[in-house]
């Protein structure tokens, strides 16, 4: 089981959601604890955000990247589907 850390932006739109948004990003987070490397929903993202990875639910997107050696998932932006490449 990996440990969730959040950036401050994506920390910031965590708490700044809805409450039915928020046991969506849960049940995602729960999920990348647990296998943060594959799953249908997660895609290995390349170009700018080489070595990150992307958790697709619905129209809301969680990037984040991995570290192995001390079992760290740390969420750089969650977002909604229109803004989370720019």
């Amino acid at each position: 089981m990996f440990e969730i850390e959040f950036s401050r932006k994506a920390e910031k739109y965590y708490h700044s959601a809805n409450e039915k948004t928020v046991r969506i990003l849960n049940r995602c987070l729960e999920i990348i604890a647990k296998e943060p490397f594959y799953h249908t929903n997660i895609k290995k993202l390349h170009g700018e955000f080489e070595g990150s990875y992307r958790y697709r639910s619905g129209s809301l997107r969680i990037i984040y990247s991995v570290n192995e050696e001390e079992n760290i998932v740390y969420i750089e932006i969650i977002t909604d589907r229109g803004m989370s490449y720019r």
